[in-house]
Order: C-alpha cells, then sequence, then structure tokens
C-alpha cells in the first residue's frame, strides 16, 4: 500500500508549484502594467486648449467685426453693421462653436458683414479663424484683449445708465429702432437708414450719442427724424430721443 501512496502524492507537488507559478506571473504582469509609460502616472498631460475668453477684434470700430466671448459661455459682438449676442462652446483642441446666435437686421452699404454667418472657429495664440458652415474659413479676428468686453466692465453699463441698455422700437420695415449695448455701442434704424455709433452717460442722467454714422438713402414718405439723435432720456420703458437743440425726435417702447 505505501507504493500506491507515494505515487498519488507525487504528481501533486509539481501540480500545486506550477500553480503557485502562474499567480506569481499574472502579479508581475500586473504590476508591469500599472507601470507602463501609457499607464496615467508617466503619461504626459493633454495639451489644454487655447481660452477663448476675451476680446476678438476691436469693439471700439462700429464698423469692423469683433467678437466678446465671457467665461460663462455668452457672447456679443458686430459684424461691422449688426449687433450679435449668442452663445458659444468649448469643443477642446482648440476648437469652438457658437450657438443661437441673433442679430439685428440693418442693410449697411459697404461694409462686409461676413462675421453674421459665424458658425465655429479655431484658435491658434492670438489669431480666431472663423468658419461657416461647411467649416468654409469666412475670415481672421485677433485677440485684443484677455477679458470680455461685458456689462458691468464698461462705464456705460453701470449705475442708472444701466436702464437704457436694451432694444427700443421694433426693426419692422421703415419703423425706427434703436439697440443700445452694454459695451457702450449702439445701433438701429430711423425707418430708412442703418444706424451705428456709440453712447455714454451723462452727469444729469442721460445719455448721449457719439461717432454716429448712418447709410444716405432717400425713403419717400418715411419718417427719418431719428437719425438727427444727440441725446435720450428714459422713464420705465419708454426712451425719449432729442437733437442737438433738446427737441424730441422720437419716443421709443422698449421692446427687449
Amino acid at each position: 500500500m505505501e507504493p500506491l501512496t507515494l505515487r498519488n502524492r507525487a504528481p501533486r507537488r509539481p501540480l500545486m508549484r506550477t500553480g503557485a507559478a502562474i499567480i506569481a506571473v499574472m502579479t508581475v504582469a500586473l504590476v508591469s502594467a500599472c507601470a507602463s509609460p501609457g499607464g496615467s502616472d508617466d503619461s504626459s498631460p493633454s495639451p489644454s486648449p487655447a481660452s477663448a475668453v476675451g476680446t476678438w477684434g476691436d469693439p471700439t470700430d462700429t464698423t469692423a467685426p469683433s467678437l466678446s466671448l465671457a467665461a460663462d459661455g455668452t457672447l456679443t459682438g458686430t459684424d461691422g453693421c449688426n449687433r450679435l449676442t449668442g452663445r458659444w462652446e468649448d469643443q477642446g483642441a482648440g476648437r469652438i462653436e457658437f450657438d443661437d446666435v441673433a442679430s439685428t437686421r440693418m442693410a449697411c452699404e459697404g461694409v462686409d458683414t461676413w462675421l453674421s454667418a459665424l458658425d465655429e472657429a479655431t484658435i491658434d495664440g492670438d489669431t480666431m479663424t472663423v468658419l461657416g458652415d461647411d467649416d468654409v474659413e469666412l475670415g481672421t479676428l485677433e485677440r485684443t484683449s484677455d477679458e470680455p468686453a461685458v456689462a458691468g466692465d464698461d462705464p456705460a453699463a453701470s449705475g442708472a445708465a444701466s436702464a437704457f441698455v436694451g432694444t427700443w422700437g421694433t426693426d419692422a420695415p421703415q419703423q425706427p429702432f434703436l439697440v443700445i449695448a452694454a459695451d457702450g455701442t449702439v445701433t438701429g434704424s430711423d425707418g430708412c437708414n442703418s444706424l451705428t455709433g456709440s453712447w455714454e452717460p451723462d452727469d444729469d442722467g442721460t445719455i448721449e450719442f457719439d461717432r454716429m454714422a448712418s447709410t444716405m438713402m432717400a425713403c419717400e414718405g418715411v419718417d427719418q427724424s431719428l437719425g438727427r439723435l444727440d441725446s435720450a432720456s428714459v422713464d420705465g420703458d419708454t426712451l425719449t430721443v432729442h437733437d442737438d437743440h433738446d427737441a424730441v425726435v422720437a419716443t421709443l417702447p422698449r421692446t427687449a
């Protein structure tokens, strides 16, 4: 009986050693995988996309395109004729997407309004390349500030002057309207010609318009009195516009 007992035990010892060896190999493999160059400990971080937050183009030039992108994902700007508002989203790898973009609807003779067709953009350093549908390149904007030109950063948007910010009147055909923006710019129409310029608060609680420009069309039967705007006062939801002799040229209700 003893030879049988020895033969039964002899084959079991190698099997036990083999099992232990397999476990040891698996343990070494797992440790090696964790320490491999592809692991998170030794891998180099992916380059961060360039920040889009800031001002692109010159917002003080009302006839040139510019964009102001805020950290909260909102945007304001102009295509050199119409004011733009909407949202933007970082897609990574230096690419951003624009969404819910709205604009005023004026016609400005001689102004290339390419920015109004914006859909996406790429950023390389301080240059933004704006793309339209199907990634068609529309134009480029240079960064002019790391800070967005948003409400609260401009003196025109502070204090009592903030009551003037908004849309006054309607942009229906042959109807006067003004869009007074928080960045100190103003756009609109006298019912015939497009208006662009800037505004600033006065000490008496009114605002003054400055550097106003307009197209020069003749529209028969249209009251173009708003084109003589020089200053304005606000009372609730009514904007009263005066000429340089303080005569009332238009009374516009707030529409936005």
